[in-house]
């Protein structure tokens, strides 16, 4: 009788450790789940964005934030015209360090190829050097879709030169939309 009384202590005492086991690991596994994370994220304000150049005020309008120009009063070009911006827009940096900007095709729709000759754009320094390669899109032959990378200094405004052809055999009434994209590193 003694042996299986010792046997029956030890299988309880076996169970009580396993039952202790199972209920420190579940407390563990609970811990866990009550953690929490919490972040508080601000906007600041943009170092590098589009001030207004020679045209901008007649041909378009920049957002507050500097970040976004819209094109939205640009004339309808007459077929076989030539028309130039010099200053479209200006670009300029206060970030307080060299930034990299690149500037690239991001869409273009509506019936180009049967309206329009290209559009360039280009880069200009304020000593009036073109920088980086200038944009091209033409309604036949190779594009050119990026400006490439361009270090721009602390405190630099640069221009944004556009200049668009209209085929002479032009649609009354057609028109496109085209974007641009102006990546800053």
């Amino acid at each position: 009788m003694k042996m299986s009384n010792l046997n029956n202590r030890k299988i309880i005492k076996f169970a009580i450790l396993l039952l202790t086991s199972v209920l420190i690991s579940f407390a563990s596994v609970m811990a866990y789940t009550e953690m929490f994370m919490t972040a508080t994220i601000g906007i600041g304000t943009a170092n590098v964005t589009f001030v207004n150049g020679d045209n901008t005020t007649s041909i378009g309008s920049i957002n507050p934030q500097g970040t976004e120009v819209t094109f939205n009063n640009i004339l309808d070009l007459e077929p076989g015209e030539i028309r130039t911006y010099n200053e479209a827009v200006n670009i300029t940096n206060n970030a307080g360090s060299t930034k990299t900007i690149n500037i690239s095709l991001y869409s273009l729709t509506g019936d180009w190829s049967s309206n329009f000759d290209y559009i360039n754009l280009t880069v200009i320094a304020a000593n009036g050097t073109a920088l980086g390669t200038t944009i091209q899109i033409v309604s036949s032959g190779n594009n050119v879709t990026s400006t490439g990378n361009i270090p721009m200094l602390d405190g630099e405004t640069w221009a944004i030169k556009m200049v668009i052809k209209a085929k002479t055999t032009a649609t009354n009434g057609q028109s496109i939309t085209i974007v641009f994209k102006v990546r800053v590193e």
